[in-house]
C-alpha cells in the first residue's frame, strides 16, 4: 500500500513539475552579410522563439519577419557590424519571410524563407 502511495505521489510530482516550467524558446541565428541572409535552421515548431541578427557585414543592417498572409511585422532596430540583436516572438504554423528592411538590400538578396510547422 505505501508503495502504491508513493508511486502515485511521483507521478502527481512528475506531472506539476512539466506544467510549472514552460518550455525554452526555440533560437534562430540569422546571419546578415552584404547582400544574404544564412538561416541557422529553416524550420521550427510553432511557439515561443528567440531570432537573433547577426551583423557580419560592413555596413548596418536590420530584419523584418512576417508570417506571410498575416498582418504583423516583428523587426530589430538597425544593427551595427559586428553587432547583434535578439528578437522574441511567438510563432504560430505557417510561412515566415525574413528580410532587410534597410535601403534596396531585399531587393539585393536580403531575405530568407523560415517554416513553422
Amino acid at each position: 500500500m505505501k508503495v502504491i502511495v508513493a508511486v502515485a505521489l511521483l507521478a502527481l510530482m512528475l506531472v506539476y513539475m512539466a506544467r510549472a516550467a514552460p518550455p525554452a524558446p526555440t533560437r534562430v541565428q540569422v546571419t546578415a552579410k552584404e547582400f544574404t541572409y544564412v538561416v541557422s535552421r529553416h524550420s521550427v515548431h510553432a511557439g515561443r522563439a528567440i531570432v537573433e541578427l547577426v551583423n557580419f557585414g560592413e555596413d548596418p543592417h536590420d530584419l523584418k519577419l512576417q508570417r506571410i498572409g498575416g498582418g504583423r511585422i516583428w523587426k530589430t532596430p538597425d544593427v551595427l557590424p559586428g553587432a547583434y540583436f535578439d528578437v522574441e516572438v511567438t510563432l504560430v504554423k505557417g510561412r515566415y519571410r525574413l528580410w532587410c528592411g534597410i535601403a534596396d538590400h531585399n531587393e539585393r538578396g536580403m531575405h530568407a524563407l523560415l517554416v513553422v510547422t
